[in-house]
C-alpha cells in the first residue's frame, strides 16, 4: 500500500507517550475485558475488518490472535469469505494471502 510502512503505534508513542499509553489501555479494554463477545470472535472480527480494507499486516496479526484464541482454520476462512459479500472476493484472496503460512494444508484440504 505504502512504499514504507511504518509502525504507528511507534510513531505516536515517541511524540506523545501519554497518548500512545491511551491508545493501548483502550484497545487493552476493548479486547481483554470478559464480555458477551468472547476474545475468538472479536479477534475474527478485528480480521475481517481488516481484510474489509485490505490490510494485510492487521488481517494477519488479528487471524494469527484469533487462532491463538482458538479458531480454527475453517473459522479463519469462512470469516475472510463472509468479508467477500460485501467488500469483493479480493478481499477472500488477499485475507488468504496475508495468513497464508498460518493455515494448516491437510486441515484445509478435509
Amino acid at each position: 500500500m505504502y512504499e514504507h510502512e511504518h509502525n504507528w503505534r511507534e510513531i505516536i508513542k515517541s511524540v506523545d507517550p501519554a497518548l500512545e499509553e491511551h491508545v493501548a489501555a483502550f484497545t487493552g479494554q476493548v479486547l481483554a475485558t470478559e464480555s458477551e463477545i468472547p476474545r475468538k470472535y472479536k479477534e475474527l472480527i478485528l480480521m475481517a475488518c481488516s481484510a474489509a480494507i485490505r490490510h494485510g499486516p492487521g488481517t494477519r496479526k488479528r487471524g494469527c490472535e484469533a487462532m491463538h484464541h482458538g479458531a480454527s482454520d475453517k473459522e479463519i476462512i469462512e470469516a475472510l469469505a463472509l468479508v467477500s459479500l460485501t467488500s469483493g472476493f479480493t478481499a477472500f484472496a488477499d485475507g488468504i494471502n496475508a495468513l497464508g503460512d498460518q493455515i494448516t494444508v491437510d486441515d484445509a484440504a478435509s
